[in-house]
């Protein structure tokens, strides 16, 4: 359970998820050797199978809210890119695929430059069908770091 809120502190994101205490950033001190060791993030899907295109999901149900978390990414072929964010604040990037109902993905923090792997359940936030133009921002810049490998447009 600690890694779960672990993915939603990258880059100074402030969260408490599960119980979990939030911390500034994701510095050497805050990992365990456990996370160090994850393979990929697994992100449990909704019951329904999500579609081609861009997602939103967040812990409101409203977009745009002060301190609340938002996964936002873009699906194609069983491929995702996308981040991590809260609004005003700084995003984490990602990129992976969907398999057996699980987006597997590798998160690159912020103020690190380093990839990590975690768990996160996409059952715990909300679909949100409102996408600003400041997500597609996010979601090209993402794109760009992921190299163009996860998602052809």
């Amino acid at each position: 359970m600690r890694l779960v809120g672990v993915l939603l502190i990258l880059g100074g994101l402030v969260t408490n998820l599960l119980g979990v205490q939030a911390q500034p950033s994701l510095n050497a001190e805050h990992r365990s050797p456990t996370l160090r060791s994850q393979a990929a993030v697994a992100i449990s899907l909704p019951n329904y199978p999500l579609k081609e295109g861009i997602h939103l999901f967040g812990k409101a149900q409203r977009p745009g809210q002060f301190q609340t978390e938002y996964i936002l990414f873009k699906m194609h072929h069983n491929r995702v890119v996308g981040a991590f964010f809260m609004p005003s604040s700084s995003f984490d990037c990602f990129s992976g695929t969907v398999e057996a109902k699980k987006l597997k993905v590798s998160v690159v923090a912020t103020y690190e430059q380093q990839t990590y792997n975690h768990t996160v359940n996409l059952n715990q936030y909300h679909p949100i069908q409102d996408i600003s133009n400041n997500d597609l921002r996010i979601l090209d810049v993402c794109r760009v770091d992921a190299g163009n490998t996860a998602l052809e447009y």
